[in-house]
């Protein structure tokens, strides 16, 4: 009998406020004005900014565990996002190279586009939004159609890896419906590249920066460009797209006060003011404003008269005019200091009269800054202005590294510490309901009530919290001399045990005076040799575990803290120790990757197991069950048999170093910590898990990988700084695991139908023959294929259908798959769908027949040329014959629809709008329309 074990699913991911990506600003739609988009870590996050409320949640995927997801890759983590207001669609590129395109009124993923080989660093809608553009740090750039759901081109000419785009335009005047003619990039090769979209290729190139380019901006007006380099100045740029020969025209630099690299650089416009920020590598974002031309020419005119007066020519004054340019542009505004390092910047502009930007902390913060605007913005620099702190959101996550986690004995509460915070969480909503300002925690765990949380820090120190009150009971400030790394609760909840690095285990009585006053008692201590890293005592209280420094496990009696038995083996300290519920077995994980399991009658190692890829943080046994988890830096999770010693189940989620785990008193859920600032819940589900599928799963898995990298091949080799690279328009495609599927389905589909409707097309021949004499035995009727039996499908009418089911941004890599032989069995179907019986029905899918006609003729247009089957060739002109026909009567029905549908507004606009004009107005226009009588005089 196979035995299965119940599989644990992710649940819940919460804890994180902002993680590795840019935020966004919505205006409008709440009672804040506004809302923060912002990216958890796999997930895209909508706040309300005022409130702190987490308004929506994004999440597309299996769920992490379950049976149709990885084993041991984590879902990719967003790293770009992009808005497009009109029709409501953000774009989040992650860092596999794919962007998924969200819609906001639903919730759901509507495209996903994959083009990129690595980790996708810049998105960009244009006017219109029906097209996106995307950057990465492979070096490309590439331009999706959103209507279409294609990728367009890929722009290849960048060393590497983007970091700014923007689309241009010659006239900024145009409707909304025409789109953008030019794209200017700027990359961290320090070049700076205008690109003609029209004919798909780089027409100018520029060294923005000796060394990186990291930001670039350009003003509402699209007349100035900003770049940003490793240097503590900017560069800018005036933009003349009517210009024949030079379109990007460098005016000089201008120094910034911060010596860190600008990071990100963006425009607004309030009160007809062009301000624009410089987010700095740094705590600083500075704000600019650019000066209007009137000002510029008054204060050439004062320079001007006061070099006259020095005596200088009309040649140096010229000259010493346009070496001043740039600081007559530029004029700064003020500085906001943040408590923590930028993650990124956005304006959200609300007021007429006020500057506002939304900040994304590399803490885990979100802040809104209020810049007043003083009462004349040309005397500034008298009235400095002043940046306040309006909202930040704080509370739904921690600053720093969480180290430690632990489950009430009722399991509705988690509590989670940090590097000066102590948060607890409710298990069902995740919401934070306690928050405490704390010292360095390196372990905290919950009193059996779970109305108390003691926790110890990295100074030594014990703290108790009350959870009622939401207060510091009692407060031991010398309990150890060093790091205390290690808590152990009695069963009783009466007293506990802390290790320490001053190589001490001490023993402490928790008292209750009269006036309900908590405090600790210390009441004995246990010297050691070497550093204490963690102490465990078993179930029934008769034993105490206690693992040192030098990498091996003493295991003392608890009463009379005599030696029992020394574990020895690892060849690295052991950071985590747990105990069976029967108090026989205990496992150890240590830094050498390695978890041991031993037995504690008389210390023997029962297996060793090579665990994880490195350092495994911690281990916990499930209740009632030898059954364990682990989890390590290498950012993995996992479930463990602890009697067959095999991996039943990996749980990869996070995205950096697993720091600690907790598992729930009934074993119905387990909580995770990371690095990555993200909480974690697992909970068992109703599905079962068997190892050997989990095995054959994960070794599919590993071929799949293989056999991508081989069909991608390796990837581009960067160029030298001194090699010239040629800029080069490229199809934008990558192979994925769904790509190939859906060309495997086609060929299946393909195989299925053509073999029915090769035999009933040979059977209409003979039965023809047979009313004509020419045969004498009737043939007999051809058996139906199962499945097309089953959905009373035509053979044609099926692989439409599966067809017309591919993704159209997945198409083009579908049809690569195809071998030739299956390309000529498509074609022939494309024939039968395009003939004059069956285009009716398929008139709504001729666009999607012409693509893959087109695409296939053009990737085996050396096969087919090369053919000499006159049958084929044939075959071919007929069906260009045929298409031509369909086609030029689809346009003609199509141009009739549209010529109606316009004299149908134009009769309703005539019989039922209205519009009302004032009366004056509109005599004066009659009046400079109207024609006069000219007459001339003859002489």
């Amino acid at each position: 009998m196979v035995k299965s074990y119940q599989r644990y699913e992710l649940e819940r991911t919460f804890g994180v406020i902002s993680s590795n990506s840019n935020a966004l600003w919505l205006p409008g739609g709440s009672k804040s004005g506004g809302k923060a988009i912002t990216a958890g870590v796999e997930q895209v996050l909508v706040w309300d900014i005022k409130t702190g409320e987490l308004l929506q949640r994004l999440h597309d995927g299996a769920k992490v565990g379950a049976s149709n997801a990885a084993t041991s890759t984590a879902p990719a983590e967003v790293v770009t996002l992009a808005f497009e207001p009109s029709s409501q669609l953000i774009a989040a590129g992650c860092d596999d190279g794919a962007i998924k395109i969200w819609d906001m009124s639903s919730g759901s993923v509507i495209m996903v586009f994959n083009g990129h080989r690595s980790a996708v660093t810049q998105l960009q809608f244009d006017k219109s939004g029906t097209r996106l553009c995307s950057g990465s740090r492979d070096s490309s750039i590439i331009l999706w159609d959103l209507v279409g759901e294609t990728g367009l081109f890929k722009l290849q000419g960048h060393r590497d890896q983007v970091n700014g785009l923007t689309f241009l335009s010659n006239d900024e005047n145009k409707v909304v419906d025409d789109l953008e003619d030019y794209l200017v990039s700027t990359s961290k090769d320090g070049l700076i590249k205008l690109w003609d979209l029209k004919s798909q290729q780089c027409i100018e190139t520029h060294v923005a920066h000796s060394g990186e380019s990291w930001a670039m901006g350009v003003d509402p007006t699209k007349q100035f460009l900003i770049t940003s380099g490793m240097e503590n100045q900017i560069k800018v740029w005036r933009i003349d797209l009517e210009q024949k020969t030079r379109k990007l025209i460098e005016l000089g630099f201008y120094e910034k006060q911060s010596k860190a690299r600008g990071s990100e650089i963006s425009f607004c416009t309030v009160s007809s003011n062009a301000f624009f920020f410089v987010q700095n590598a740094d705590r600083t974002v500075e704000v600019f404003r650019l000066r209007t031309p009137d000002e510029i020419a008054k204060a050439k005119t004062k320079r001007t008269k006061r070099l006259k007066e020095k005596g200088m020519d009309d040649d140096e004054i010229a000259e010493s005019l346009s070496g001043g340019l740039i600081n007559m542009l530029i004029c700064p505004f003020t500085i906001i200091r943040a408590p923590s390092k930028l993650r990124s910047c956005t304006w959200t502009v609300t007021n007429k009269n006020k500057l506002d930007i939304l900040l994304a902390l590399n803490n885990n913060s979100l802040e809104y800054h209020t810049i007043s605007m003083p009462e004349s913005i040309r005397k500034h620099n008298v009235q400095t202005p002043i940046s306040s702190k309006k909202y930040m959101i704080t509370l739904a996550g921690h600053r720093n590294d969480i180290r430690s986690v632990d489950i009430s004995d009722d399991n509705k509460l988690i509590a989670t510490s940090s590097n000066g915070q102590l948060k607890i969480w409710n298990t069902k909503t995740t919401n934070c309901i306690r928050s405490f300002d704390c010292g360095y925690s390196l372990v905290s765990r919950f009193l059996p009530g779970g109305a108390l949380v003691i926790l110890g820090t990295k100074e030594g120190e014990l703290e108790l919290y009350d959870l009622a009150s939401s207060t510091l009971l009692h407060s031991e400030s010398e309990a150890h001399a060093g790091a205390i790394w290690s808590i152990e609760i009695s069963a009783d909840g009466k007293s506990f045990i802390t290790g320490s690095a001053d190589k001490n285990v001490k023993f402490w009585d928790i008292k209750v005076d009269q006036e309900a006053h908590v405090s600790f008692e210390h009441k004995r201590t246990l010297e050691l040799n070497e550093d204490v890293l963690c102490v465990r005592l078993t179930p029934d209280n008769k034993l105490l575990a206690v693992s040192l420094l030098d990498n091996t496990v003493k295991v003392f009696f608890q009463d009379t803290l005599k030696f029992f038995l020394s574990l020895y083996g690892h060849k690295l300290p052991v950071l985590s120790i747990d105990i069976s519920f029967d108090s026989k077995l205990i496992i150890t994980s240590s830094a050498d990757k390695n978890i041991r399991i031993w037995g504690l009658d008389f210390g023997d190692c029962h297996k060793s197991i090579f665990g994880h890829q490195d350092s495994i943080m911690c281990v916990r046994f499930l209740p009632e069950s030898k059954n364990f988890f682990s989890c390590s830096k290498d950012g993995m999770v996992k479930y463990w048999d602890g009697i067959k010693f095999e991996c039943i189940q990996k749980l990869a989620a996070h995205h950096s170093e697993v720091w600690s785990l907790a598992v729930s008193s009934d074993g119905d859920f387990m909580c995770s910590v990371s690095h990555d600032k993200s909480i974690r819940v697992w909970y068992q589900s109703d599905d079962e898990v068997f190892i050997e599928e989990e095995k054959e799963k994960e070794m599919d898995e590993l071929y799949e990988d293989k056999l991508l990298q081989s069909l991608e091949g390796d990837e581009p080799v960067k160029k030298n700084d001194d090699e010239e690279v040629e800029d080069e328009v490229t199809r934008a495609s990558r192979q994925t695991m769904e790509t190939l599927k859906a060309g495997e389905k086609l060929m299946e589909a393909l195989d299925l139908g053509s073999k029915e409707y090769d035999e009933f097309e040979q059977y209409e021949r003979e039965l023809k023959a047979f009313k004509l004499g020419k045969i004498k035995t009737m043939p007999d009727t051809p058996t139906r294929n199962p499945i097309l039996a089953a959905l009373n499908q035509k053979p044609e009418v099926y692989i439409l259908d599966v067809l017309l089911k591919i993704r159209p941004a997945q198409l083009d890599d579908s049809l690569v798959v195809l071998p030739f032989s299956y390309t000529l069995k498509l074609l022939k179907f494309i024939q039968v769908w395009t003939n004059d019986d069956n285009i009716n029905r398929n008139i709504t899918s001729l666009s999607s027949i012409c693509r893959v006609l087109f695409f296939i003729v053009r990737s085996n247009a050396m096969e087919l040329i090369n053919q000499k089957d006159e049958d084929l060739k044939r075959q071919i002109l007929s069906l260009k014959e045929q298409l031509r026909k369909q086609l030029s009567k689809s346009t003609n029905e199509i141009g009739f629809n549209v010529a109606g549908l316009k004299y149908m507004k134009t009769q309703w606009n005539l019989n039922h709008s209205v519009q009302f004009v004032d009366e004056f107005k509109q005599a004066q226009v009659d009046e400079d329309k109207s024609r006069k009588r000219v007459y001339t005089t003859l002489t």
